[in-house]
């Protein structure tokens, strides 16, 4: 995945516009290394915390629906 990919879908997730492959990216890349990128090769430190609040929102609200 090319960074520029990457950094788009990080726009589009935080202005919530993303389509359901770009949240799935973000959302995927954000808590796991596996592929090799580094999240602060990609964006700025302010955008990753921004990602990090909205994520643990989301896993919040399905953990209290459950």
């Amino acid at each position: 995945m090319e960074k520029l990919e990457f950094s788009e879908a990080v726009d589009a997730y935080l202005n919530h516009t993303a389509t359901s492959w770009q949240e799935f990216i973000v959302e995927d890349y954000f808590d796991c290394f596996q592929y090799g990128i580094n999240i602060l090769d990609c964006i700025s430190e302010s955008r990753i915390r921004e990602t990090h609040k909205r994520l643990y929102a989301s896993i919040s609200k399905k953990i209290k629906r459950i």
